[in-house]
This record gives C-alpha cells, structure tokens and sequence, in this order.
C-alpha cells in the first residue's frame, strides 16, 4: 500500500469518528435556532424529537470534512 493511502486513511477515521459526534451534538445544542429557521422560512427542520434528519446530516458532514481538512493541513509536512 502506498504511504499516502495509509496516511489519508489514518486522518479519515478520527475525523468520521469526531466529527459525527461533534455533527450529533451540535445539531442538539442548536434545536432553537432550528426552530427559528422553520418559522421564519417554512423549511421543515425541527420535529417532536430533535432537529430533522437532513439537518444532522448537513451538521455531521460539515464536521467530519472540517475535521479532516484540519489534519490534512497538520500532518501535510510529515
């Protein structure tokens, strides 16, 4: 295997692992604002249980990819 791979593969897991659960729990330290959202625009982003699935989905990629470019930008010179 080539030293690249390895090197992205070993930065790909911590971020999937981080920034899901950092995407879980921001998604429920901001449910007020996603009931702002909803109010003012009509867009369906808060249910009776929590912020809507497309809103952790955006919150938990929008972390594991800044997570990841993060490392990438840490680690690029070893």
């Amino acid at each position: 295997m080539s030293r690249r791979l390895l090197k992205h593969g070993g930065l790909a897991t911590p971020s999937l692992l981080v920034g899901f659960s950092e995407g879980f729990v921001l998604g429920v330290l901001t449910a007020p604002f996603w009931g702002w959202f909803e109010a003012t625009t009509g867009i369906e982003s808060l249910g009776h249980s929590g912020p809507a699935d497309w809103v952790y989905a955006v919150l938990c990629g929008g972390a594991t990819v800044s997570l990841f470019v993060l490392l990438e930008y840490k680690f690029r010179r070893e």
